[in-house]
This record gives structure tokens, sequence and C-alpha cells, in this order.
């Protein structure tokens, strides 16, 4: 039965209404300071300028030779453009609709696959774990092509697109190599719907033929086999614990925070869900979504950056499900929980807006477009005074020195774990903060003329080391905001800086008992 024009014109307006919402999340203000995105815009430049794909960690002057594929490389091109033509405001938006879109795409197959109530509630209910990944990634590409992907292979399955739409992926899949190390997850998205197709006994030969077009065009990188194998490389051991690659219980039990319950939640209705269907018989015609949300689930459980992949296709495939096993409900009913769902649905979102700081509220601290006040004027300090290396950094700020100080200076250390051997970081970076002697040791090795810290590292080591340096006579304060702390060596060729600017140390607030 058509629905009559009321009816369209509310479906439109709540459609906005939750892209709006949505958008909202990721108009947050980049934190430059600790996010990747300085060094991948310095990756585009030095590609366009040089023509050159950093294969070394290049950037550092601690281990320069030390070999590394950056997988990335056509996304930090992108970046850089967009900076170039407009701006860091500019990224901002673009990131957005990045997401935006992308959550159009999922969202408009959770609606072709049950209904519009069920999708806006799934959809609703999805948005706080979409919102855990919102500084501008390379992996925001990623996010975008498995909303085509799944897009695409959902119409092919209901029959809307011809199967020779599945010779698109190939072309999409030599794009994808060479933004995002995720791109195997394309391979997986085609490979499971082969697989569906076969047990639906259709003629699957296009599918197999896709999918082995797609792994030969995964070659087609300036890294080669290198390339193709990095995503199953690359989570190897780091010397350096990376929060977002750890598990969701370790995250649980360190951070406590409302996402992890909520995943864990939504875990929970999937398989509450997929358990109906079984009962229910219905197995089989949902094999494909089973898989996916089984696969992305535990991708969730294994490392917390998976959250917001789990969060997109939750929302059509979760709602396909409930649809599915609400099939047997008289009309009255299934109306009945429409109602409801909308009803919530416009509950969490009305209360987003009024309430700010709630955990579905898209209110934050950071809200807006472009940079955080303030956020260059470390870099122009250290630059206006011509402050000299070697210097020590953390890794936080490494991205932040790569984009304002290269190749003027180098860092010590940046945000690239699988950049740096394991020893650098177990034998070097972490001990030498722990340990006056080989803090000393490091020292004398690399004769240090000044440290630039992202001031608000909370490593259990980080704050002990600025303390000890913020009390050792041989190293002045010059420089803090918000964000950042510089120190120089006291020595002839930083003693007009250290006399014009030196801090008093009355107004570092220190506590002991970090």
């Amino acid at each position: 039965m058509k629905e009559n024009y009321l009816q369209f014109t509310i479906k439109v307006c709540l459609t906005t209404f939750l892209l709006i919402f949505f958008s909202l999340f990721f108009a947050q203000k980049i934190h430059l300071p600790t996010d990747d995105l300085g060094r991948h815009i310095t990756n585009g430049r030095i590609f366009l300028e040089q023509g050159t794909i950093i294969d070394e960690n290049f950037y550092s002057y601690t281990e320069p030779d030390y070999p590394t594929v950056t997988h990335h490389w056509a996304s930090g091109v992108i970046f850089y453009l967009l900076w170039k033509l407009f701006g860091f405001k500019g990224l901002s938006v673009f990131y957005i609709l990045i997401h935006i879109i992308t959550f159009y795409l999922f969202f408009t197959v959770s609606r072709r696959k049950s209904n519009f109530y069920i999708a806006f509630f799934c959809a609703t209910l999805a948005i706080p774990l979409l919102a855990d990944r919102i500084d501008i990634r390379p992996e925001g590409f990623s996010y975008l092509f498995l909303g085509i992907y799944f897009f695409i292979l959902h119409n092919i399955k209901e029959h809307r697109y011809s199967h020779k739409v599945l010779y698109i992926f190939p072309i999409l899949q030599i794009i994808w190599v060479n933004c995002h190390v995720y791109f195997p997850m394309g391979l997986f998205l085609i490979g499971v719907f082969s697989l569906s197709a076969w047990l639906r006994k259709e003629n699957a030969i296009h599918y197999l033929l896709a999918f082995c077009f797609s792994v030969l065009a995964c070659l087609i990188n300036p890294f080669g086999f290198s390339g193709f194998i990095t995503p199953f490389t690359i989570f190897r051991e780091y010397g350096y614990m990376v929060a977002e690659n750890q598990s969701l219980l370790f995250m649980q039990a360190r951070f406590g925070k409302l996402i992890y319950i909520h995943f864990e939640i939504l875990c929970a209705v999937s398989l509450i869900l997929i358990i109906l269907l079984i009962i229910q018989k219905k197995v089989r015609s949902f094999f494909s979504e089973i898989l996916i949300i089984i696969i992305f689930s535990m991708l969730g459980w294994k490392m917390s950056r998976g959250i917001a992949l789990f969060g997109y296709f939750f929302i059509p495939i979760a709602a396909s499900f409930s649809y599915a096993c609400l099939d047997n409900q008289l009309q009255s009913v299934k109306r009945f929980i429409n109602i409801i769902l909308i009803i919530n649905s416009i509950a969490l979102i009305g209360g987003g807006f009024l309430l700010g700081g709630h955990y579905f509220s898209p209110i934050r601290g950071r809200g807006g477009i472009g940079l955080l006040p303030g956020v260059e004027r470390s870099a122009l300090f250290f630059d206006k005074n011509n402050i000299s290396g070697p210097i020590f950094n953390n890794y936080d700020i490494g991205s932040y020195l790569i984009f304002y100080l290269f190749p003027n200076i180098r860092p010590f250390v940046d945000n690239r774990p699988e950049a740096y051997s394991v020893s650098f970081f177990k034998n070097i970076y972490v001990p030498m903060q722990e340990n006056e002697a080989v803090w000393h040791r490091i020292n004398d090795r690399f004769s240090f003329n000044a440290i630039f810290f992202y001031r608000h590292d909370m490593t259990p080591w980080a704050q002990p080391f600025l303390i000890r340096r913020l009390e050792d006579p041989k190293w002045a304060p010059v420089y803090v905001d918000n964000y950042v702390l510089i120190l120089l060596r006291r020595n002839n060729k930083n003693e007009r800086i250290i006399k014009k600017y030196e801090l008093p140390k009355n107004i570092f607030v220190v506590n002991k008992n970090i």
C-alpha cells in the first residue's frame, strides 16, 4: 500500500532530523596535538611536491631508515588538497559529509530490509557507537567503502541491480587499498555474499569472478604484495601500547566508559535476534547478515577501534532481523510497536539536544569545525624563536610536530608504532621517562636541546617525567598552554630565549602522587 503525502513528509522530516543529529556528533573541532591528521597532510604534501611515497620512518631522527608501509598515502593526498584549498574547516566539513553519506547508505538498506520505524530506532541506538571515531582519519574512507559495498551487494541480492554491477568492485578496491588498511573487509563482504548466493542455489559465478578480480586489484599499490598483506601484519606486537587496539574488556576495566556497556548490550540484542531467527527457521535467508554481524562484533571485542564498524552494520542487520521476527504478528501489534519505537527514538534524540554532555548528546566540549583555539601557538613560538633540535617529544604530539616544524625540526617519535622497532619503545622511549639513569644516558647520546611535550599525556610514566624535568635545574620551562609544555636546556644557545621567556616554577601545580 502506498503511503500518503503526509506520511512521506513526516518520514522525510524525521530522516533529515536524524541526519542533522548524527552529523553534530562529528562536528567537533580538531585536536591537532594528538591527532594523526598533521602527518597525513604532510604525507600528501611530500607526494605532490616530490613524488615520494614514504616507505621508511623518514620523519624521525631516531630510526629514520626503519621500513614501513604507508598504506594510507592516497588519503594523505586528499587531505592535503582539501586543506590547501579550504583549510581545516573545509576538512572538517568534508569528513562530516563522508560519515553522513555512509550513515545514509546503511540507513537506506535498513529501511528496505525492515520498515522506516524499526530502521529509525536501530540507527538512533547505534549513533553513539559511530561517534566513537570522530577524528579525521583515513579510516573514514573505509567506512564509506563498506557502506557502498553493503548497499550494492544488498541491492544485487534483492534483484534491484544486475549482477554486472559486481564488476565495479575491483575498481573500488584499487582506490581502497591505497586509502586505508581496512580494504580486506571489502573482500570479506563480497565473499560472504558469494557464499550466500551459492547457498540460495543462485548462479554465484559473477560473485566469484568479482571476488577474484578484486583480490588481484589489491596488488595495485606502490608496495605490491607487501601492501596487500599489511593488514594482516600491521597489528603485530608493538613496543608501545595503542589504546584503540586493545580489547574491549581491557578498555572497560581501565576506563569504564558507557560506550563499552552500550556495545555489549547491542551485541546481546543481535545474539537474541539470531536465536529468534533460528527458532523461526529463517537462518538461511539471513546467512550473510548473520555472519557479518558476528564477525564485526568479534572485531569490536578484540579491538575497541572496531566498535564503530559494528555500529554501522548493526543498523541494517538488527533492523532486518527484528522485522523478520515480527513477520507473523498482527498488523495492530506492528503498528503499536512502530509507535513505541519512534517515540523512544525521538526521546533519545530530543534528550541529546537538550542535555549537553549526555551520552546521547552531540553537544560536547569540542563542538564546531576547524581547529581547536590556540593549538598552533606552541609551534609558532618554537619557530619564531628559531629554537633548534634535537628535541625530545612524547608519542602523542609527533604528528603535530611533523605538520608544523618538519623538516627543520624532526621529532624524536611520532604516533606510528609500526614505524619504530619494538626495542626502541621498550629499551629507549619508555625507560627514559621511567628511569633517570636511562634518561641521562639517552640525553647524553642525543644531546637534547628542547623538550616539546603534550602535557595531558596520561601514560603512567609521562607526568612523573614532566615533574622531574620541571625540578631539574638543567632545564627551563619557557612555554605552556592548554596543550603543550616546552622546556629548553640551559646552555649558551638558549640563554637569550630563556632569559626572555622562562616561566616561574610556582605556576606549575605538581602532584607528586601521580
